[in-house]
């Protein structure tokens, strides 16, 4: 694999555009695909099959791996063609498309991201892999075109489980800080005096630096995910835990609190959640 090895993209949505665009501008063999046909450039767009044709080194940015498994099973799959799944999804489905690619003498690569949107744009995302570690270092020349800092976690499963645990993490501690700046309000407190106190105090976070500020306080409400990746997330990390020796009180009640939110509303920016708290 090198500069001139071509490259397929699948996935143009809020993460996987952006990325594309980074990888475009350091590489001249890129194809990439989108169900979406008005996301496609010209001189880049290629068919599903024409990319399996093609590359050997597959990147996936989509909404699950239940799509990849879809789309690998409707493709010919060559020897030696190296799958990176950039997707947040379960350990145990990750293993299973591992063990299948093994099949064709091909290789698979969770690579869980962080960063969000700004993170893909400025090519500065955290990167968490599973998988072979020599295929990792073989593509590291690739993914250091969109990502800062790259984390090898052994084997396949590892890059989506740390996905979770972090994304758990993100995701509780933006509850806990909607909560508390609507407890603050109805005390006559505003929510800027919150975030400043936690941001000079040790209870800043990103959510505190950078959330509230950028997409919340100021109006825009563009987070640039949904409430449904939050439920789809939590969700994932309490199946997890369900086989797992660990107790998960907070995980189970901050599934609980996204429950109440309804339906309907799960393509609304998940920033939406602050502004309806009172109502969960």
């Amino acid at each position: 694999m090198n500069k001139n090895s071509n490259i397929g993209f699948i996935g143009l949505g809020n993460m996987g555009k952006p990325i594309f665009d980074n990888l475009n501008k350091n590489f001249s063999n890129i194809f990439c695909f989108d169900k979406d046909t008005s996301k496609l450039k010209k001189n880049n767009s290629s068919s599903l099959i024409e990319i399996f044709e093609k590359c050997k080194i597959i990147i996936f940015c989509i909404e699950s791996n239940e799509q990849i498994i879809d789309i690998i099973k409707t493709n010919t799959i060559k020897k030696d063609t190296v799958i990176v799944d950039l997707t947040s999804s379960l350990p145990d489905l990750t293993k299973k498309i591992s063990s299948y690619l093994k099949k064709f003498e091909s290789h698979y690569i969770d690579a869980g991201m962080s960063g969000g949107a700004s993170g893909a744009s400025n090519g500065t995302l955290t990167l968490m892999l599973g998988g072979s570690k020599t295929i990792c270092k073989k593509i590291d020349f690739i993914l250091k075109t969109f990502a800062k800092n790259i984390f090898y976690l052994g084997k396949s499963g590892n890059g989506h489980l740390m996905k979770l645990l972090h994304n758990s993490v993100c995701h509780s501690i933006f509850l806990i800080n909607c909560e508390i700046l609507n407890v603050a309000k109805s005390y006559g407190i505003t929510d800027t005096d919150v975030i400043d106190v936690f941001n000079k105090s040790n209870a800043r976070s990103y959510i505190s630096e950078n959330r509230f500020p950028n997409n919340i306080l100021n109006g825009k409400f563009n987070g640039k995910s949904t409430i449904k990746n939050l439920k789809k997330d939590l969700k994932m990390m309490n199946s997890i835990l369900k086989n797992s020796k660990s107790k998960k009180k907070y995980t189970e009640l901050s599934n609980e609190i996204l429950s109440k939110i309804d339906d309907k509303l799960n393509m609304e920016d998940f920033t939406n959640i602050y502004k309806m708290w009172d109502k969960i």
